[in-house]
């Protein structure tokens, strides 16, 4: 695991190349959003009482669009995570001034196939409001839009996948719901190579567009990580191992509990280290913790391992974290991993899902095997014995996210998207907000 460091002269090339393609890429996102002001009517729905990566994503999505004065209808579940989240951004926009979202509440989930009471509001959506694109984050829903969009020519219909698929949907009742679909965006290769190979989908219509971070949110000289390290008990010299969301068997808690049971008995007795969990346990889930806890128990290892239950500041998490695991069963894409990149923290993934898509061949952060204890314990202590090269990881990391995953880079390519399927549905400008 040798980890080369960057010279000065390439790391200043690097800046001034990243300026000028950052101005670039901004240029081309107001070209876009210039288009789009004239004519884009969209509704985004994403029906969930969760609030995981999935929720935070369309939701995210939604808000950059508004920021930038385009017409987005977000339609969610009525006191769900998503609809308090924008409620507190319309509320912080009318304190500015600004422009809020406009949200549509449903008090109960559509049915998965040809739902009447959607159907009615699709019509009103379209005749009425003028709405010319649909974007939906749950492909179990395409089957109650996608029959009752055949007769609205004009209507972009867009879905995004956000999980692995595993199951075959090449059907024909599947085949006929996704020949109404536009574009199908994917967060990864790996994420559309495994939607190509279980759905019947043409290539053209699966589209790749990257999460992304803010960095004007993630910034490492600008976050002081000692208080949060203090409510976790780890001081300067205690190195801190942490694991972000939620606690659920498929993210890997019990990997990470074993693992920190034989770094225990094998790190000399004055390293102090302590294992972290952010996260609150899956909604509907009941056992989880407590397993975890008498699995602690059992390894007496309970002075070093934290509960540390939901934090909303992840910037902060990761400054504060000195190694950031992320062991998965499996993982469509890891955005908690790319955050802890852009903080310089270095990162140890599950080498599942698109996970050499995010550390490259282990240049970025280090694979380990799913389910795997010995091995993270491994990978773990190799990072505790190189302080240095573990510090040169987390800078190269953040350089490569900062290049690869901002979120104008999302914006753009989600613009572009929207852009393209109006055309082809060939949408005018006069004819947003009217009648057609």
């Amino acid at each position: 695991m040798q980890i080369e460091s960057s010279t000065k002269s390439n790391l200043k090339s690097m800046k001034s190349n990243s300026s000028q393609s950052r101005e670039q890429l901004l240029n081309e996102t107001q070209e876009l959003v210039s288009s789009l002001q004239q004519k884009l009517n969209a509704v985004v729905i994403c029906i969930s009482k969760a609030w995981g990566g999935l929720e935070q994503v369309a939701a995210a999505d939604s808000l950059h669009l508004v920021e930038k004065q385009l017409k987005v209808k977000f339609v969610c579940l009525n006191d769900s995570p998503v609809h308090r989240h924008l409620l507190d951004f319309n509320q912080r926009q009318s304190q500015s001034q600004k422009q809020t979202i406009e949200i549509e509440l449903l008090y109960s989930a559509p049915r998965n196939a040809f739902d009447f009471l959607l159907k009615k509001k699709i019509d009103r959506w379209v005749t009425q409001e003028g709405v010319n694109l649909i974007h939906v984050h749950q492909t179990s829903l395409l089957g109650s839009l996608s029959p009752w969009l055949w007769r609205y020519r004009h209507v972009a219909l867009v879905a995004s996948r956000h999980i692995m698929n595993n199951h075959n949907k090449k059907d024909f009742f599947h085949s006929l719901i996704y020949r109404r679909l536009d574009s199908l965006l994917v967060m990864s290769e790996t994420l559309r190579q495994n939607v190509l190979l279980t759905h019947n989908l043409k290539e053209r219509q699966v589209k790749i567009v990257r999460l992304g971070i803010d960095f004007n949110l993630f910034q490492p000289d600008q976050c002081d990580p000692n208080s949060i390290r203090g409510e976790w008990g780890a001081d300067a010299d205690t190195v801190v191992i942490g694991l972000v969301g939620r606690i659920d068997p498929a993210k890997g808690q019990a990997t990470f509990v074993r693992a920190a049971a034989g770094l225990c008995q094998m790190l000399p007795s004055k390293t102090k280290v302590k294992f972290v969990m952010v996260g609150e346990e899956t909604v509907g889930s009941r056992h989880t913790v407590d397993e975890l806890k008498k699995l602690i128990k059992i390894y007496q290892i309970e002075p070093h391992v934290v509960f540390a239950g939901f934090i909303k500041e992840i910037p902060k998490v990761m400054a504060a974290f000195d190694i950031l695991v992320m062991p998965s069963r499996r993982e469509a894409f890891g955005m908690v991993a790319i955050e802890g990149m852009a903080m310089e923290c270095p990162v140890i993934v599950s080498n599942a899902g698109s996970a050499r898509e995010i550390v490259g061949n282990e240049d970025y952060g280090l694979l380990v095997r799913p389910d795997d204890a010995f091995d993270l314990q491994k990978k773990i202590r190799w990072l505790l014995d190189h302080p240095e090269q573990r510090e040169q990881m987390g800078k190269k990391a953040r350089a490569y996210v900062r290049e690869h995953f901002d979120i104008q880079i999302r914006i753009k390519r989600t613009l572009a998207v929207y852009d393209r399927m109006l055309r082809l549905r060939k949408v005018k400008p006069k004819s947003i907000g009217g009648l057609f």
